[in-house]
């Protein structure tokens, strides 16, 4: 058995919004949208795929996306107006990262591995 990939499924007040802000200031692509207004959808950019599920109660997840390249994407998102609430550091553990929160509370901590 292998196992391929894990998909972070977060909870949202407002799915089309969080879609919206997947889609308009990370730059995802919308994958699929279930009912209407959506109660659910799932979103993709390269192989980082997110989705999205609406919740009244809302508790803020973390998850990192591993990139090849973080200080070109730290600046396309904060080009993209993301909200970057931890700056752009090298840190001890061994990553150069930075953390986006989403308008539900979630922080997505863009990363990666610093080399020797």
């Amino acid at each position: 058995m292998v196992m391929r990939v894990a998909i972070p499924v977060l909870p949202c007040r407002d799915v089309q919004a969080a879609r919206s802000y997947f889609t308009d200031t990370l730059g995802f692509d919308t994958i699929f949208t279930w009912e209407t207004p959506p109660s659910y959808a799932a979103v993709i950019r390269d192989t980082a795929e997110f989705h999205l599920y609406a919740e009244s109660s809302v508790s803020p997840a973390r998850v990192t996306v591993i990139v090849d390249d973080v200080d070109s994407c730290h600046d396309e998102l904060r080009a993209r107006g993301a909200d970057i609430v931890e700056p752009l550091a090298d840190r001890p553990y061994g990553m150069r990262d930075f953390n986006v929160r989403t308008p539900d509370g979630h922080l997505l901590i863009f990363s990666q591995p610093l080399t020797e």
